[in-house]
């Protein structure tokens, strides 16, 4: 059998990189051997950071046979089992699960299943309340686990230290902040609004080729994580972060951009306005909401009259879904280029 092999510090980008690529075998589990790491592969690759080779090492089998419904089975009715949380978001060491009201009195022990289940989680929480406040963050309750809401979400090469109380963060949207860094081109200058723990400038600074990154959070719990995350990843040559309302930090800069993204965790477009002044021909703006499907074309409309309005007019290269929040309803992402 083939197996990457690396040394521990690298072992994480390793292995999302084997998962991207989809060679990672489904039946064996990873092998430590002093301070190397092996992954067992279903094919040969080219895998940056490690060595691939044939090796006879004898790779620990999965345990397919264990699945939440087993755990369950004989502390939930056929009735209950209907109910199971299928959809979680893991941030870091921490689950999220969304427990229907059918099993509210049996949500710590359907905790303590995907506790058991999943050896990579330490802390099980569930939504108590939804996003809102202007610093859109949200309540949760611990299950199950390590009493903390507190972690490190390894994603794209960086690490983001955050607290899920205190600052605004999803890690559905790991694939649209790489998206946005891959079309970043060497030398640009990027703006990021509502940067939060700066996973945005961390994302785009470790996988492009940007000049700089500069990032303005409100929330000054988020900025303090923001700061320690940029030292954290050894970035302080390309980060800058500010603290305070975007409305009265920018007007301050004294540049304009060659892409600004504005990752607001609702409708941005009170604020594309101010992006437009820190635009100049040739601009890309990547600005987000939350629609329905049926509302895209009208959105696209409104945005260029915005746009036109403020004597930059725009087109639109893209619309792009980046995350489902319901049935019908979508996280969309416009790229507009400044003509």
């Amino acid at each position: 059998m083939y197996a990457a092999f690396t040394e521990l510090k690298h072992a994480q980008k390793v292995k999302q990189f084997l998962a991207k690529k989809n060679v990672l075998h489904p039946d064996y589990l990873p092998l430590k051997i002093l301070d190397h790491l092996y992954f067992p592969l279903t094919k040969r690759i080219k895998v940056p950071s490690a060595k691939v080779a044939l090796t006879k090492l004898k790779f620990p089998l999965k345990d397919s046979s264990i699945t939440i419904e087993k755990l369950l089975e004989k502390k939930l009715t056929k009735h209950q089992l209907k109910f199971i949380p299928r959809a979680q978001e893991i941030v870091g060491q921490i689950m999220i699960l969304e427990i229907p009201k059918e099993l509210l009195k049996k949500e710590k022990i359907i905790a303590e299943a995907y506790l058991k289940l999943n050896k990579n989680i330490t802390t099980v929480v569930k939504k108590n309340k939804i996003h809102s406040g202007t610093y859109r963050l949200r309540k949760l309750k611990i299950l199950a686990g390590k009493r903390t809401k507190e972690t490190i979400h390894y994603e794209n090469k960086v690490r983001i230290k955050l607290h899920l109380e205190k600052t605004y963060f999803s890690a559905r949207s790991g694939n649209e902040r790489l998206r946005i860094a891959q079309q970043v081109k060497k030398g640009e200058q990027v703006l990021v609004l509502f940067s939060g723990a700066a996973p945005f400038p961390l994302v785009i600074a470790k996988n492009s080729s940007a000049k700089s990154i500069l990032g303005i959070e409100i929330n000054p719990l988020a900025h303090q994580y923001a700061l320690e995350n940029v030292k954290l990843n050894k970035m302080e040559n390309k980060i800058i972060i500010h603290q305070g309302d975007v409305r009265a930090i920018l007007p301050k800069i004294r540049k304009k951009f060659s892409r600004i993204a504005m990752p607001l965790p609702k409708s941005g477009e009170q604020f594309l306005d101010l992006a437009l002044k820190k635009s100049k021909r040739g601009t890309i703006i990547h600005l987000y909401d939350f629609l329905h499907e049926n509302e895209f074309k009208l959105q696209a409309k409104k945005i260029r009259e915005i746009c036109k309005h403020n004597k930059k007019p725009v087109r639109i290269l893209r619309t792009v879904k980046c995350g489902q929040f319901s049935p019908g309803v979508f996280r969309v992402c416009f790229d507009l280029k400044v003509l």
